[in-house]
């Protein structure tokens, strides 16, 4: 609980130029926020990025703004992406001959806890934790995006986003990206997924997997075990920026309009940040969300009103960078 006396709050507010509305923030323009970083980043300061799909347009970013990212050379060929253009020679979001990063995507906190787990407690699951859809043919439930295959494949398309994950031992901080609520749990393993098979296969499996929208209380749980273990494993002061994905949710499997079920899912994040922010002094929050959210959405969402635009993403990196980075050239 945040408590303050009553004159340390009005000194606070006194203090704060960004604390009334202001209507005229609202424009034809990209949406502005005075965010003042708890903590500054060295532009030689390692950084591991994990969350949603989001994340890997935060990478992207991050790459062109010259910070170090510790995964800048690890990620799966397009060609294993279920996306793959044979014609276009895409899939996973980039051309041929490059490697997509894609695959590390993870939506919820749990899915994230398995990997963390795996990498640095050294986990083992049975068959590398893959699942077989139809003879000979295996599917990877914690990776995004890719296609079944045979097992020895897919299971050393799994050893290599572990190596890739692996990297968080080399970073001095971390931004983490919390994408989803919903999720789904293998039964036979207990382990969250990143997702379940799709089509046929999971018709097939249904009873298999059990779709979960852990509380509050869990998922912040989950989330202070993840900070503890990292800092317990890799570099003990490592840093985190937290921010929420403002990409909403594809579908959703519960009884309720996908509008209503993705306001619950960003909410209960957005809360769950906003926690784990102020109770941790090397925790710090940033709006991404807010930029996003509060911009006009004709510039700052693609189309199908899923996906952020690359501009949008650019100005969210830009206040990202006037709040965080120090002797940016």
């Amino acid at each position: 609980m945040f408590e303050v006396s009553g004159s340390e709050a009005l000194a606070i507010a006194n203090k704060n130029p960004t604390r009334a509305w202001n209507a005229k923030k609202f424009n034809d323009g990209f949406f502005e926020i005075n965010h003042i970083s708890k903590f500054k980043i060295l532009p030689d300061e390692p950084i591991f990025t994990m969350g949603s799909c989001f994340a890997r347009e935060v990478e992207n970013n991050l790459t062109k703004l010259k910070y170090s990212l510790v995964t800048q050379d690890y990620g799966i060929e397009p060609e294993f992406y279920d996306t793959w253009n044979e014609e276009k020679g895409t899939g996973g979001g980039v051309m041929r001959g490059k490697l997509s990063r894609g695959a590390f995507n993870k939506y919820t906190v749990a899915s994230m806890t398995n990997e963390i787990r795996r990498v640095l407690l050294n986990e083992q699951y049975e068959n590398n934790g893959l699942i077989e859809v139809q003879p000979g043919q295996w599917f990877d439930p914690h990776a995004s995006g890719l296609k079944a295959g045979p097992f020895e494949v897919v299971s050393g398309l799994r050893d290599r986003i572990a190596s890739g994950i692996a990297q968080i031992r080399k970073a001095k901080v971390i931004f983490l990206t919390l994408g989803l609520v919903e999720g789904w749990v293998d039964a036979m393993t207990g382990l969250s997924l990143v997702r379940p098979p799709t089509g046929r296969a999971l018709v097939r499996l249904a009873d298999r997997f059990k779709l979960v929208r852990p509380s509050y209380t869990e998922a912040l749980a989950d989330l202070e075990e993840n900070i503890a273990l990292i800092r317990e494993h890799c570099d003990p002061g490592m840093r985190f920026v937290i921010t929420v994905s403002p990409v909403p949710f594809h579908a959703t499997f519960r009884p309720l309009d996908v509008v209503t079920a993705n306001t619950l899912s960003k909410s209960l994040l957005r809360t769950l940040a906003d926690e784990i922010s102020e109770k941790y002094d090397y925790v710090d929050y940033f709006p991404s969300y807010e930029l996003v959210t509060n911009s006009p959405r004709n510039i700052a969402w693609k189309d199908d009103m899923l996906h952020v635009e690359r501009n949008m993403v650019s100005h969210v990196m830009k206040t990202f960078s006037a709040a965080y980075m120090e002797n940016i050239e």
